[in-house]
């Protein structure tokens, strides 16, 4: 199998859990327009009007009236976005029979290459600190007002910092879009758990519906288990990914019969709206 088989298999890249969560908010949930620009039933808003539509340009207000000197209502604040090429590497050992019998084990070996990528990629998207080369991720562009320490691992103190959570980006102006949930398996599990008075108080809806307070929420270990994190429109999580994929072989397993495969993909995240985040420490 040649690097421009490898590279073929592996093209589609990109951060995993951020096409979870596109793909999670997308369906129909409470709170949210559907595909076909729709407001759900139940949904927390009743018309397009009261949903904000894509024209309104930050600064205008709804009335028609503004009298010179008026300072305009603030809308959600949106940052230049200045992606820059940070270099991620992999490594990864493939036993020679498969190099030397193409078409065996081909998709295999394309498909573990691409998700470890992938993997990396979701744990920079995430977790990346901006230090030497490693870009910034989610945590580290945090709005600072949007990350607040829980009150607590009671059911009272459970449904106050999740209903914070929803509450600070709406109060923040922010446009509800592709609106979900990402957290930690252990976290999601200490949530069905939950009771009050003997009764469930997440664990219906999260295995029913798939939605925490009616937004719907992704699993991943690439988010620290002591987070739970919320956003009103995960579009305004943009990453770049370079779709050409640095592949090289290097010999240094000789002894195993096997050949290292680097790959180098260059990438990096921003926040377009960080107020759009919000996010729970425990």
């Amino acid at each position: 199998m040649t690097r421009e088989q490898i590279s073929e298999m592996v093209k589609a890249l990109g951060p995993e859990v951020a096409r979870e969560l596109i793909n999670a908010a997308a369906k129909s949930a409470p709170g949210r327009v559907g595909t076909d620009r729709t407001t759900r039933e139940g949904s927390v808003y009743a018309s397009v009007a009261n949903f904000g539509a894509f024209t309104k340009r930050r600064g205008l207000r709804s009335s028609s009236g503004l009298a010179r000197g008026d300072r305009p209502e603030e809308r959600a604040e949106v940052r230049k976005i200045v992606l820059k090429a940070h270099k991620g590497m992999v490594l990864t050992d493939i036993s020679n029979d498969l190099l030397r019998t193409p078409g065996v084990g081909d998709a295999g070996v394309g498909e573990d290459i691409r998700a470890t990528v992938a993997d990396g990629l979701d744990d920079a998207g995430f977790n990346g600190d901006g230090t030497g080369a490693a870009p910034k991720g989610l945590f580290a562009q945090l709005d600072a007002a949007h990350a607040f320490a829980s009150t607590g691992t009671t059911a009272d103190a459970y449904l106050a910092d999740v209903d914070k959570a929803v509450e600070l980006p709406m109060t923040a102006h922010v446009r509800m879009g592709t609106a979900a949930w990402v957290i930690h398996p252990t976290r999601a599990t200490a949530l069905m758990q939950l009771k009050d008075t003997g009764i469930f108080i997440f664990r219906q809806e999260m295995l029913d519906k798939g939605t925490i307070r009616g937004f719907p929420f992704v699993m991943t270990t690439r988010v620290p288990v002591t987070r739970i994190t919320f956003c009103a429109d995960w579009r305004q999580f943009i990453y770049g990914i370079d779709e050409e994929l640095s592949l090289s072989e290097h010999d240094t397993r000789a002894e195993y019969d096997e050949t290292t495969i680097r790959a180098i993909v260059k990438g990096d995240f921003k926040l377009r709206q960080p107020k759009a985040f919000s996010s729970i420490t425990y």
